[in-house]
């Protein structure tokens, strides 16, 4: 087989099936027009891959290599891209509308033209790269980014300290949804009835913290060991990213189609009231047993369904 042959993907099944199977290095390949929207492609190697005019909208793309790709116009809207590798990447004209960026390496990437409405940029290195042109609005966030010049970029207006919230928590505030909490120490707080759901969280220590009744979305590189939540909660889809939950407890919360990505779940208290499947990826589970995915509880145990917990 010569290298053009070796790098040809003839159809999205066979994408499917190679990565499901284990394959992640996709290096060089030739994926131009692919529809690959909605795919989970953690940790997948693209590096120098050719996806122009590709349509990957909504596909987890966290950790993945895409360095020196050819992404002209590419369609990534509401993509996950977090920590993942853009250096020199060809981003012309791309589609990165509500596209998650955080922590990702956009070094030298080409970005003009680009459409960033909505986008998520933080801990996000943006060094030489070129954003002619580049379309943002109000709700575009870049926090903590490296700009082009190597001056950092703040979003001042939704970031919060830990102090600013625990003072506005103290005077009776709940609602702190669309705010920005990156790497604030809240160990220990009692933070019941808040309302987080849209907010980013990342890189937030929530150790032993009271979140009863907590409103939750996403959260990502997280600490939430000996948490405590409430027993009535339901959260029907919240997202761990890279999370530490050991020893949190979750009795009684319905965390029905939530996703736990490389997150750690060692000797957390679930035990009850799931309606719905829940997606794992490199996860250890309550037991200690490492789950490498990408699955679901209901395909993971097939049947053998453990009471009082699926």
């Amino acid at each position: 087989m010569d290298e053009k042959e070796s790098t040809r993907i003839y159809d999205l099944q066979e994408l499917r099936r190679r990565y499901i199977a284990g394959e992640r290095n996709f290096s060089g390949f030739d994926l131009k027009n692919f529809h690959l929207s909605e795919f989970f492609l953690v940790d997948i190697n693209l590096s120098g891959a050719n996806l122009e005019d590709a349509s990957l909208g909504g596909a987890n793309l966290i950790n993945s290599n895409l360095s020196h790709a050819n992404l002209e116009r590419v369609w990534l809207n509401s993509a996950l891209l977090i920590k993942a590798n853009l250096s020199n990447a060809n981003l012309r004209n791309a589609k990165l509308v509500n596209v998650d960026l955080t922590g990702a390496d956009l070094t030298g990437a080409d970005l003009t033209g680009a459409d960033l409405t909505g986008a998520v940029l933080i801990d996000t290195n943006l060094t030489d790269a070129n954003l002619t042109d580049i379309k943002t609005t109000e709700q575009t966030i870049f926090h903590q980014v490296t700009m082009p010049d190597g001056r950092i970029q703040n979003d001042l207006n939704r970031t919060l300290s830990a102090e600013e919230l625990l003072r506005r928590y103290g005077e009776g505030e709940r609602n702190f949804q669309d705010k920005i909490l990156h790497r604030v120490d809240l160990s220990g707080a009692d933070l019941r009835d808040i309302d987080l759901s849209r907010s980013r969280l990342s890189y937030v220590n929530f150790s032993c913290a009271c979140l009863e009744n907590v409103g939750l979305g996403m959260a990502i590189f997280s600490d939430f060991r000996n948490a405590r939540f409430s027993r009535d909660e339901d959260w029907l889809g919240v997202w761990f990213f890279y999370c530490d939950l050991r020893d949190a407890n979750l009795a009684g919360v319905d965390i029905s189609y939530s996703q736990f990505i490389g997150s750690n779940l060692l000797e957390a208290r679930v035990c009850g009231g799931i309606q719905g499947d829940i997606f794992f990826y490199e996860t250890t589970w309550t037991d200690g047993e490492f789950i490498q995915g990408p699955t679901s509880a209901t395909y993971h145990w097939r049947g053998e369904i453990r009471e009082g917990e699926f």
